[in-house]
This record gives structure tokens, sequence and C-alpha cells, in this order.
């Protein structure tokens, strides 16, 4: 296994503030000897070194205290702020400063640095005597507008990086979300798999019974519906996996089913021993694998239902009703509509089917059709473009 090593905001500044500081260390260095004889030249330096080593530590406010103050002695030995090369130090910490910690402490001190290191200039004998520029005036517009593009340029960066946390956080919040909803679709889809196979089941082993004879018919029936049943749900448990464990394991993946798949659902349950007939009126058109697979779940549904809580001897018809601007789908049965509608109301199946539907844009009707029979009635009104 590959690791891959990414260096962290603390090492970033670390090895920035060495190959930024050694060289301009060594330069304030030479000029601070050069320019500034005996214990004066020491106190310099030891204050360069001390910028350069906070620096590793630029994003925090106490780091940033910590460089004012040793260009400040700068300031206060020298009358000149910019005398020594690592003053660069000081507008590049107080950008790291703004961008990511507080940002207002690190403008003030700057403006205030700024005045105070041109009120020594102005005052300074030895620049007077010495008749060097610029004008205290020019040179306080110069410091004041390097503190303000500094600080400006942190800012930027400070409200870019809330614009990435937040893009992030609701990255997360869709994924969370996403996530939400893809385990309520599998745990309908298992719930409509496992229901439609345990009633077929159900139905042949009470059919077993009474008739011993077709035994071996009912234990074929019963492995092939708990075959498919199986299929299904591996089927819908594997997209939780990623494809590697789906291979290793060898996981049979099939479509999610469609209309295409009800004649075979027709057959399992017409095994159970409900009789089911199918009738088509109006010019059928092509739809969405979305509302096929939606459409399918509410009829295997309502199968499922007919064949726990109608009772021995009723049957079930479907219809598909091909309107100009919807499709109707109606499964009625003549069962034991008290029983029917007691066992579909009080449970998860017609919300389900509701739930079904209206993710594509569906409506569901359910109840009971005179003393006996149930009726589920879905609507899918056409999506533009259909034809």
């Amino acid at each position: 296994m590959v690791t891959r090593w990414t260096a962290g905001p603390r090492t970033f500044d670390t090895v920035a503030a060495f190959v930024v500081g050694v060289p301009l260390f060594l330069l304030s260095v030479v000029v601070a000897v050069l320019s500034v004889p005996g214990e004066r030249a020491a106190i310099l330096v030891a204050a360069c070194l001390l910028a350069h080593v906070a620096f590793a530590f630029r994003r925090d406010l106490r780091a940033f205290l910590v460089i004012a103050a040793a260009l400040a002695v700068q300031a206060i030995v020298t009358g000149l702020f910019l005398v020594l090369p690592t003053v660069v130090l000081f507008p590049l910490a107080l950008y790291s400063c703004t961008a990511y910690s507080r940002p207002y402490p690190p403008v003030v001190v700057g403006l205030t640095g700024a005045g105070l290191a041109a009120a020594r200039f102005a005052t300074d004998s030895s620049v007077a005597a010495a008749h060097l520029g610029p004008d205290p005036w020019m040179l306080l517009g110069l410091l004041v507008a390097i503190v303000v593009a500094a600080w400006g340029l942190g800012l930027y960066r400070k409200t870019e990086l809330a614009y990435v946390d937040l893009l992030k956080e609701q990255a997360s919040v869709s994924a969370a979300q996403a996530t939400l909803t893809e385990r309520a679709r599998i745990a309908r889809e298992m719930h409509d798999v496992v229901a439609h196979a345990l009633a077929v089941i159900v139905a042949q082993a009470r059919g077993g019974r009474l008739v011993p004879d077709r035994a071996t018919e009912v234990l074929a029936t019963v492995e092939e519906t708990g075959r498919q049943a199986l299929t299904e749900m591996r089927g819908l448990v594997g997209v939780l996996r990623s494809e590697a464990a789906v291979g290793a394991e060898n996981v049979e993946l099939r479509p999610q089913p469609g209309l295409a798949e009800l004649p075979e659902l027709l057959d399992r349950t017409r095994a159970a021993g409900l009789a089911v007939t199918m009738t088509t009126s109006g010019t059928a058109r092509l739809i969405g694998p979305g509302e096929e697979l939606a459409l399918y779940r509410v009829i295997q549904e309502a199968l499922t239902n007919t064949l726990k809580h109608a009772g021995g001897g009723a049957s079930a018809s479907i219809g598909f009703s091909w309107t100009p601007v919807s499709l109707e789908v109606t499964v009625a049965d003549d069962g034991q509509a008290p029983a029917t509608t007691a066992g579909t109301a009080s449970g998860n199946g017609l919300a389900g089917m509701r739930e079904r539907l209206s993710a594509v844009g569906g409506t569901l009707s359910a109840g009971t059709a005179g003393e006996r029979g149930f009726v589920v009635t879905a609507r899918l009104p056409y999506q533009k473009g259909t034809a």
C-alpha cells in the first residue's frame, strides 16, 4: 500500500521561513556589522534572529507581535526602518496573521508601527545631519501603503478560505443527505423484494400442506422464488460495497426490474395460488427506467398484499390505461376488503408506494371496492418529450 505524504501548514511555514530567512538574515548581519558599530550591531543581529525564528510561526498573532517588536528595535537603534533586509518579513507576517488568525490587530499594529517609524526617521539627528531621504511624509505614505496592501491580501485570503470551508460543509451535508436517500431507497427495495418472496413462499407452503401430491412442484416454486429474491437482495447490497469487494465475492448484479419483467412477476404470483389477469388499453409510450421501476414495485406490493390479506379463492386484475396525458395502472382484487384494507393501511406498503410514485412525479390512491375487494390506482403523468 502506497501512502502519499503531504506537508501540513506548520511544515510549510517552517520550510518557507528557512528558505527565505537564511539569505535575508545573512545579508542583514552583513549590513548591520558594516553600518552600525559595536553593541548596536549586536542588538540588531539579535533582533533579526528573533524575527526570523518567529516567522516560522507567522500565522499566530503572538508570533506577529514578536516580529513587529523585533523590527521596532531596528527603527529605535538606527532611525531607518528599512535599513535591514529582514524588514521584508513584516508585510509577509502581517498577511499570514490576517489570513489565518485575527484580522484586525495586525493592521492596527502595522499602522501604528508605520507612524512611529516615520516619526523616528524624522526626529533622528544622524539622519537629519546626513540629509537622507525620503521625505518623512512620503515614507509614512509608503509604509501605510505596504501595510494596507498586505492586510487587504490577507483579508482576501481569509474570505477565500472561509468560502472553501463553506463549500466543504455543503458538500458534506449533501453527501449525508444523498446517503440517507439511498439508504431509504434500498430499504424500500428490500421491503418489496422480501415481502413479495415471503408471501409467495407462505402461499406455496399452505398449498403444499393441503395438497401433498404437489409437494415437488411447490418446493420447486419456493426454491425459484427464494433464489430470485436472494439475487435481487445481493444486487441491492452490492451497491453498498466497493467494486473490488463485489468482484471478489462474485456477486451477481442484475438490473432493476421494469415493465418487461411483469410477466415473470405474474407467473410467480399465479404459482402462489392467486389468479391474476392483465389488460391494456390505449397506445403505449416510452417511459423512463425510474418510472418503470416505481410501477413494477407498486404492482408487486399490491399483489403481495392481496396474497397476504385477500383470503382463499381471491383473484386480482391489473389494468394499464395509456391516456393522452398520463399512464394509469389499476391493481384490484375481489378478496376480503376489511382484511386487505387493514393489511395495507396499517403497515408501510401504501406509504412506500406513494413515496416511489412521488419521486417520479406520480400519485397513488387506494381504497375498498364495495363489500369485497381492494383497489390501488397509480397515476403517472408523461414527462415532456415522451412519444
